[in-house]
């Protein structure tokens, strides 16, 4: 489409050159989002829950990096990056659309529970995926506390100190997603009654490693609120 106001070009003169200035990591969070968005895809042409948290976490990339290259670090900007997709994935994710809620419009409510068991297993993996990353980035900020404390560093532990706390409010929120998934796979299980046999134990357990890896969560955004605190002198 053409940009004919003057103001349009400028805008997208200067978009050109933060994306420039972003690099390579931002193109990794944008091919991510856009094959997220591009297997969601529904018959009916609906916006799904993956197609919002795919363009959810392109966004949060997008403005996550651009922060990041506005103070010119590239560390800045892959961290803001990294934190801004997390964000991002977050604000698309919408609960109202589960499965759990739709019953009805399927055939059959061992079809239902086919769906339901392959989103809690894709949630559950995606929990998996989240927490080896969590891991790392409070090893990581861990570290940089350590050696900026003994540096004497204090506009470092200002900086480890925000970011610290991004990454500890997208991991309270990224709990709180997963641990919605975890209550509405259990209302299903009680929607199906004593149906379903076989599915309902795939459901169960794929369900309780959700809240497994929920609990794991909670752990490790504790620890980054406390080494929220110890990010001063």
């Amino acid at each position: 489409m053409s940009m004919q106001a003057p103001t349009h070009r400028k805008f997208v003169t200067t978009t050109h050159q933060l994306l420039a200035r972003c690099g390579k990591n931002l193109a990794a969070f944008t091919f991510i989002s856009v094959g997220l968005t591009q297997c969601a895809g529904t018959e009916d042409g609906n916006t799904t829950q993956a197609q919002g948290a795919g363009l959810g976490a392109l966004g949060g990339a997008m403005l996550g990096a651009g922060i990041g290259a506005i103070g010119g670090n590239s560390d800045s900007v892959r961290r803001g990056a990294l934190i801004g997709a997390t964000v991002g994935g977050v604000g698309g994710f919408a609960y109202g659309t589960h499965i759990a809620n739709k019953k009805a419009s399927y055939r059959s409510t061992e079809e239902w529970l086919d769906e339901c068991i392959s989103q809690a297993e894709s949630k559950r993996r995606a929990a998996v995926a989240y927490n080896s990353r969590l891991s790392n980035q409070l090893a990581r900020l861990q570290r940089e506390v350590r050696l900026a404390k003994a540096a004497g560093d204090r506009n470092k532990l200002s900086s480890l100190k925000r970011e610290i706390s991004s990454e500890r409010s997208a991991a309270q929120k990224e709990t709180s997603n997963f641990s919605k998934e975890a209550q509405a796979n259990r209302s299903a299980i009680q929607q199906a009654g004593g149906s379903g046999g076989s599915r309902l134990k795939s459901l169960r357990t794929s369900t309780s490693g959700i809240e497994t890896q929920v609990a794991t969560m909670n752990k490790t955004t504790q620890s980054l609120a406390n080494l929220e605190n110890q990010a001063t002198f």
